[in-house]
């Protein structure tokens, strides 16, 4: 009788981990915890609709004002006094992209919308909550906003075999699917104070707690976690996981017509906000006797947003715009497809395609995983032209395409995620999964602002560097001096420290002189509140009702936060928040709690596991299911794993059999290239 319900509560879960990959129409606030622990939820008697009686001239107004937005917005992309400058540390730090003319409708159509609500919020914040989560059923209908739709039409051919660059027609019934330019998604509705775009406030009505100071705080409290490691993750590990994330990622910092290296937020001393500072841009408030800022008189950080993506204007809740496509394609590295003339890809340092360089904030070691690949692909073309067989530019360029990115799957699920989760955990997560076209590929705004960011408490003070130790800072600049296979060396057998935060991530990020920097946690926390993410123990609740790993209780004191944080740790939450209620998401990367055999802290581990089973199931061209792989592919893609396309690309002597863990074994580089090299005519068939 208690097998068969415990078989009962586990079909459950399952069942509520795959519902749980389909992102809803209109996302709801999460109320459920509040409930459960009696805290009051907002506007939860409310029934309250808005009401415009002139719907058609207020939206041409809210154009009208969108425009001029836009217009000034671009202006000031010509006025040096609005850019950082090209002597400041932070240059290039916040660039931004150019805007086409496509994208600059999509921008002035989010800005309608904002504009739009916020002049519907003057009757009332639950009014347009309500309004916003589609309980205003006549309403939702009139206020439809059709002057600002803008929505091109696609017609996908189900015969081509090959991905596309920009994620459309990736799914044949729904094209625009896993696109580039699109919102991240959310599981739940945003916490914003006025459900539109305000930062969230604390229970009791006060801001939350000052960011750098917070962190500040918190390093000091985990500090004392350093000493000898206990464990054998690697560095490789940490940064392949970080070059994931960008691929699945790319922050749209809110731009202007015209290219920029950032928007001025500070004064380049430092020292205040400065008198132009763009609209663009916000900033870091760092107090004076800041231990590492104070003695550079240093009180501002510059701080760009991320741009919302609401181009249809739909009514429902905004979120920020991911310009990579949600899909494991390695969009980092083949960009929109430019080749040179023999179809390989343009490299930069460590042989990454020449398209990594537009990321500003990439260290050499992510240029040398992102290399890894590029090789791989530009090899592949090589390997195809010798080839008696009469392809054109394009399908050779296509199929080698196709083989690079299969190797890059396989390698993703089947290696790192098994050494990531542990034995145990990845198969509780259960990869095994099938392709489902009723499934959005998409990247949650959760994961992205909160969960995903576990990378950066891995990062410890210094990386290896023949047989050296460098601050990670310095691996940001000057990237000529180092060799790319000493890089890829050193990452072997550099340790990771659990729950820390390194000075370099604290206080060196970016930085040209190794004295003043950016604090990178601090950004990560500031892009979270910036994106409406809501409470820590909100959300893990909402992934308790998933997955069942933790009993649902509540947190009603700071106390009870110790079966997740370490005293220390708890102190100093106590000390800036109000409440426990309050904490902020991006916590999660400092739980104590973890599955067993996994290093990831609990929610981490779950929200990890929910994000890529969707980003599996829903990509067509998933390697273990491409029905247009050929049999040659699938040989090539079954013999080349980690270590061999380390072999290969990496530049080293001898390999590890296990490069995502220290002091693996070591095998001969060249017994490896041999094994690849006597299938060189399987390419001739891809």
């Amino acid at each position: 009788m208690n097998s068969w319900f415990l078989l009962l509560i586990a079909a459950r879960s399952v069942a509520a981990i795959y519902e749980s990959l389909q992102f809803p129409e209109s996302p709801v606030h999460y109320d459920k915890y509040q409930k459960q622990c009696g805290i009051a939820v907002r506007c939860e008697t409310d029934i309250s609709c808005p009401r415009v009686c002139d719907r058609n001239e207020v939206e041409s107004w809210a154009q009208k004002q969108a425009a001029v937005q836009v217009e000034e917005n671009c202006a000031l992309s010509d006025k040096k006094s609005f850019l950082i400058g090209a002597d400041e540390f932070d240059y290039g730090l916040f660039a931004t992209c150019g805007l086409t003319a496509d994208e600059e409708i999509g921008v002035k159509n989010t800005i309608t919308t904002e504009i739009f609500l916020q002049h519907l919020s003057k009757q009332g914040q639950c009014a347009v909550r309500n309004y916003l989560e589609g309980r205003c059923y006549n309403v939702n209908s009139s206020l439809s906003l059709d002057q600002c739709h803008h929505k091109k039409l696609y017609k996908c051919d189900s015969t081509y075999p090959f991905r596309s660059y920009d994620g459309v027609c990736n799914n044949l019934g729904h094209a625009t699917w896993g696109q580039e330019g699109n919102p991240l998604k959310l599981e739940i509705a945003p916490c914003f104070a006025d459900f539109i775009s305000q930062p969230r406030l604390a229970f009791d009505g006060r801001v939350l707690p000052d960011n750098r100071q917070l962190m500040l705080d918190v390093q000091r409290a985990l500090r004392s976690e350093f000493g000898p490691p206990q464990h054998i993750v690697n560095m490789f590990q940490v940064i392949f996981s970080e070059f994931i994330h960008s691929d699945i990622i790319g922050r749209a910092l809110k731009r202007s017509c015209r290219r920029t290296k950032g928007f001025r937020g500070c004064r380049a001393d430092g020292t205040s906000e400065s008198r132009y500072k763009s609209p663009l841009a916000s900033t870091i408030k760092v107090l004076y006797n800041d231990s590492i800022y104070g003695p550079q008189n240093v009180e501002c950080l510059n701080f760009s947003p991320i741009e919302n993506a609401n181009d249809q204007c739909k009514s429902t809740y905004a979120t920020k715009r991911n310009i990579a496509t949600s899909y494991l394609d390695l969009s980092i590295i083949f960009g929109d497809g430019k080749y040179d003339a023999s179809g390989k890809l343009e490299t930069y340092y460590c042989q990454a395609a020449d398209v990594v360089a537009n990321h500003n904030t990439n260290s050499i070691q992510f240029l040398a995983i992102a290399g890894l690949f590029t090789q791989l692909h530009n090899d592949c073309i090589e390997r195809m032209q010798v080839c008696k067989q009469k392809r054109t530019i394009e399908d050779v360029v296509e199929r080698c395409r196709s083989l690079t990115i299969a190797v890059y799957q396989k390698i993703v699920y089947e290696e790192l995620f098994l050494s990531l989760f542990g034995k145990d955990f990845y198969k509780q997560c259960n990869f095994d999964i099938e392709y489902n076209p009723n499934l959005e590929s998409a990247v949650s705004s959760m994961y992205a602002n909160g969960p995903g960011r576990f990378q950066h408490v891995w990062i410890p003070e210094n990386l290896t560097y023949q047989q050296k130790q460098y601050p990670f800072d310095v691996f940001f600049n000057d990237l000529e001096r180092f060799e790319c296979g000493s890089v890829v060396d050193g990452m072997f057998d550099d340790h990771i420290f659990i729950n820390g935060l390194s000075n370099s991530m604290m206080n060196k990020i970016f930085s040209k002189d190794g004295v003043r920097g950016h604090c990178l946690p601090c950004l990560d926390l500031e892009r979270g509140r910036d994106a409406g993410v809501c409470p820590l123990l909100s959300y893990r609740h909402y992934l308790d009702t998933i997955s069942n790993a933790h009993p649902q209780k509540c947190y009603n004191s700071f106390d009870d936060l110790e079966d997740m944080f370490d005293a220390e740790l708890v102190d100093v939450l106590k000390s800036h928040f109000s409440s426990p209620f309050d904490i902020d998401l991006l916590f999660s990367i400092f739980e104590r709690d973890r599955p067993k055999g996994t290093l990831l802290p609990s929610t981490v581990a779950w929200a990890t596991c929910l994000e890529f089973k969707r980003l599996k199931s829903s990509d067509r061209f998933f390697y273990s299911w491409n029905e247009f792989l050929s049999f040659a592919a699938k040989e090539l893609i079954e013999t080349i794993d980690i270590k061999t396309l380390l072999a290969l690309y990496g530049g080293i002597d001898r390999v590890p059999v296990n490069p995502f863990v220290t002091h693996s074994d070591r095998v001969s580089a060249q017994y490896l290239r041999n094994i690849v090299n006597s299938k060189a005519s399987t390419f001739c068939y891809l």
